[in-house]
């Protein structure tokens, strides 16, 4: 007997949370620095404590695929408005009791309000292991938390990602706040403009890749008048492997894929099925 339409509809659903759940990612570690620190708390500031001002910076064994290890490099692309990049915060957030393996970017307003809008670009790319940083690596599947992503009241706060990068989707964080707008090429997070924490994953969006060598991500921002120099730092963490949730994607709401609004139901759906799945007593 064939199953119904509906029933259909219910066994794609099953296979769309059954290959969601089976999925594995690439973990990424940047905790290998390979260029030393030059600086200590950037813009004055309580994070780090340790920065790399440098527009280029590289690590080593940042994955292992088939036993081939990965190294990467980020790059700043460029710098637009009345924003200057302050630096790399390498290991970030291992003080919090979490693996030495998060990255920190670290830019600031410069108080210039004649230009209140604007930030920075950069890149993450992917290269065969060996410390040559000459033969682009591609990895099939890894995804990005990126968190304090939460701006201020005097200071909003936007990242932007792009598709042709191999963004296949992304999941928000349940306390987030975050707002997305799906754009022509890109989909932009605007943050909620106010605190979250700089050490936890409250204020934070998990972006999923998929066979990419390259990817780049836009943070920018508008600085009111009223905000204070102290105030104007613009930060952001990068957890590879979520270790800062455990692994787990329990707090995030359902994963949304990108860009065909019907491929982002049905994945929204499935992952929903997912998380029901992994939360029942009988499963």
């Amino acid at each position: 007997m064939h199953p119904s339409p509906q029933g259909r509809i219910q066994l794609l659903f099953l296979a769309i949370a059954t290959n969601l759940c089976a999925q594995s990612y690439v973990p990424l570690d940047f905790s290998e620095n390979k260029q030393m620190t030059n600086g200590l708390y950037p813009n004055n500031s309580t994070l780090g404590p340790e920065f790399y001002s440098g527009w280029t910076f590289d690590f080593l064994n940042v994955a292992n695929v088939d036993g081939q290890s990965i190294d990467a490099r980020v790059s700043v692309l460029g710098i637009a408005g009345a924003y200057e990049f302050v630096g790399w915060l390498p290991h970030y957030n291992e003080a919090n009791g979490q693996p030495a393996n998060d990255l920190g970017v670290y830019h600031r307003f410069d108080g210039n309000y004649a230009a209140p809008t604007g930030g920075v670009a950069f890149n993450i790319t992917f290269y065969q292991g060996g410390d040559t940083f000459t033969t682009l690596a591609t990895l099939s599947d890894f995804r990005l938390l990126i968190y304090d992503h939460d701006g201020e009241d005097i200071q909003s706060e936007s990242i932007r990602a792009y598709y042709d990068d191999g963004l296949v989707g992304y999941q928000l964080h349940q306390d987030s706040g975050i707002h997305t707008h799906h754009e022509q090429d890109s989909v932009r997070f605007d943050a909620r403009g106010f605190n979250h924490s700089e050490t936890g994953p409250e204020g934070g969006f998990i972006a999923y890749y998929k066979n990419t060598s390259s990817l780049r991500l836009d943070m920018f921002t508008t600085t009111i008048p009223t905000n204070q120099p102290w105030r104007f730092g613009i930060f952001a963490g990068i957890d590879g492997d979520l270790s800062l949730t455990g692994g787990s994607t329990a707090a995030f709401s359902p994963f949304v894929a990108v860009p065909e609004p019907s491929s982002a139901l049905l994945a929204a759906i499935g992952a929903s099925l997912c998380l029901v799945r992994r939360r029942s007593p009988n499963g």
